[in-house]
């Protein structure tokens, strides 16, 4: 084989492994990025929704679809956060909510970043059965469920002797507050 044809071949050989290789590497340079929108597809994200918080009055909740479950944001009312204060471990089994999910700035009485606003999942943790807001035996709102007849407070947390032994504080998704009136919900990993 003659020596220019060994060059031409060498450098032609050299070009495809380098346009390979760059083919190979576009998929994941653009892995590395993280676009707000699903999949680089121009399609919203939808598990970064953000809600409108002007028109929810106190004692009223707002519900959202959202891929994790339908939430619900509750205005808590002032007698509802004044309840909330006076419950502790005689009442509740998890007032501490050590055993429960939610973000880290939720880890609190109130389970909420803002005391006004409760933010959770509208399922209970044992059989997910979707969750009703009313008026609770001896005076005060809260939730309950039917499948085992749990009984909840304004922050989601359990009362004792109330549902089945295995269930668990109302799951807080995670979220935060913008300019005060609007609150996005966020992917676990944000």
């Amino acid at each position: 084989m003659s020596r220019i044809k060994r060059l031409y071949l060498s450098v032609l050989l050299k070009f495809l492994l380098l346009a390979g290789l760059v083919v190979v590497s576009i998929p994941f340079v653009a892995s590395l990025r993280q676009p707000a929108t699903e999949e680089g597809n121009g399609r919203p994200n939808p598990w970064r929704q953000e809600v409108a918080l002007s028109g929810l009055h106190r004692g009223d909740w707002r519900t959202v679809d959202w891929p994790g479950g339908e939430v619900w944001i509750y205005h808590r009312s002032e007698e509802d956060i004044r309840r909330l204060q006076q419950l502790g471990a005689e009442q509740l089994r998890d007032p501490e909510s050590r055993e429960s999910t939610q973000p880290p700035g939720s880890q609190n009485p109130m389970r909420s970043i803002k005391a006004e606003y409760f933010v959770f999942l509208a399922r209970e943790t044992r059989r997910g059965c979707r969750i009703r807001f009313e008026p609770l035996p001896g005076g005060g709102n809260g939730f309950t469920e039917p499948c085992y007849n749990a009984r909840f407070d304004t922050a989601g947390r359990i009362f004792r002797k109330s549902g089945h032994p295995g269930q668990h504080n109302l799951s807080v998704p995670p979220h935060e507050f913008i300019n005060g009136n609007r609150l996005r919900l966020l992917q676990a990993d944000d």
